[in-house]
């Protein structure tokens, strides 16, 4: 199988991972224009369904946006199978399509569900083909800071988006105009992504064979290659502990600490500036960084923030917590993607990160029905503290199992 011309990928020197490299600048603008509207057209779509459908009608609609997110090892094998520049073009104009018809008609409750399951297939689909390429256009020694880069453009979904969408909403034209402009963003990162070079399928075409059957065999690969598969189960099981943190903080602040709304969203917000200015930080000073080592601190700070939440006198204390919290997400996303990118074949790649993003999908659901159930049953600071166990407890499995390789087994092998 043929590999674009090193030319044509442009690695980037030591100090100009964006200047010097056009491709991976085009590919991290078109993400940050698309994640943009993503949080704009979340922030429309609730504030749509809240008044008339009523919370029922917000869980549905939330609930459309992520099922398809569980067909990530689907997703995955069409990513190694396609070329993929022509993959992510496709998915952002379908997803233009999809937000134009439903910012021209606002359909009633059934369609909306429908549509907006047809924008969150689309984002799953995006997901694994824009990650497997970070590794074709950077070196190496790179791929810690430009998947910081890359993790950044996903931050805006929540520090950015959501602000800009109820901006919109207040705008003349309301809900129209919001979706009217999210429209736009996948039109704008449609011709963004026409930078990319035309990188071969990850797949040769004549060992092309079924698309469940290549979804098969990457779940196969994921259980034969044993770092692999307890990076897969170790992913599940950080978000199923530290994403009780959606689910207590608002009991946290508002019932324990007495804050009140202003307070939780103090405290919330935090989070995400955590994973902002860790995500900055990371573009300088994580390369040649051991993703291992990256990898095993972000997730011991994500477990201290959870101790440190159970055991907050103040809200200052939760605030100081929510921002070691986010820190250490972004950290752990930047390790994760890392290390699966040294670890795993390119014909695999794609597989590989769908599958991981359906074990993080899994793990958020595990997080918000058991979150809820011992939020209710234990109060919400012994909530946290068995976050910060349990987190504790998936670092020890990764410890365990990133400090060794046995015998006879190789990180690289395509073979099943």
């Amino acid at each position: 199988m043929a590999e674009p011309p090193p030319a044509a990928a442009g690695p980037a020197p030591r100090t100009r991972l964006l200047r010097g490299n056009p491709a991976f600048r085009s590919l991290c603008a078109s993400r940050a224009v698309s994640f943009v509207g993503d949080g704009i057209a979340t922030t429309a779509l609730v504030l749509l369904v809240a008044p008339r459908d009523g919370p029922a009608g917000v869980g549905l609609l939330l609930l459309a946006n992520a099922l398809p997110r569980l067909g990530g090892p689907l997703a995955g094998a069409l990513a190694d199978r396609v070329q993929t520049r022509r993959l992510l073009v496709s998915c952002e104009l379908a997803s233009a399509l999809v937000i134009g018809l439903i910012a021209v008609t606002l359909p009633p409750m059934p369609v909306l569900i429908a549509l907006v399951a047809a924008v969150g297939i689309l984002a799953t689909i995006r997901n694994p083909a824009g990650r497997s390429l970070v590794p074709i256009l950077v070196n190496p020694v790179d791929l810690a800071p430009a998947n910081a880069l890359f993790g950044l453009t996903r931050t805006l979904t929540l520090t950015v988006g959501p602000g800009l969408g109820g901006l919109l909403i207040a705008a003349p034209g309301g809900v129209h105009t919001a979706l009217a402009v999210d429209t736009a963003t996948f039109v704008v990162s449609a011709l963004l992504l026409t930078g990319l070079p035309a990188i071969a399928p990850a797949r040769d075409p004549a060992a092309v064979t079924g698309l469940w059957a290549e979804t098969i065999e990457g779940l196969r690969y994921v259980r034969a290659h044993r770092q692999i598969r307890v990076l897969v189960i170790s992913l599940f099981l950080l978000v199923a502990f530290a994403a009780v943190d959606n689910v207590a903080l608002v009991f946290l602040t508002s019932d324990v600490l007495l804050a009140g709304p202003a307070g939780y969203g103090l405290a919330a917000s935090a989070f995400g500036v955590g994973m902002l200015l860790a995500s900055l930080a990371c573009t300088r000073l994580a390369r040649g960084s051991s993703p291992i080592v990256l990898l095993i601190g972000a997730v011991a700070a994500t477990a201290a923030a959870s101790i440190v939440n159970s055991l907050a006198p103040v809200l200052a204390v939760v605030i100081a917590a929510q921002l070691i919290g986010g820190a250490g997400n972004a950290v752990e996303n930047i390790g994760y993607d890392t290390l699966v990118q040294g670890l795993v074949p390119r014909p695999f790649l794609g597989r590989v990160f769908g599958t991981m993003g359906t074990a993080a999908q899994l793990g958020a659901a595990s997080a918000y029905a058991g979150g809820s159930f011992l939020v209710s049953l234990i109060g919400a600071r012994a909530t946290f503290v068995l976050a910060g166990v349990g987190t504790l407890a998936a670092l020890l499995l990764l410890v365990h199992a990133l400090g060794r390789q046995p015998r006879g087994e190789s990180s690289t092998s395509t073979s099943l």
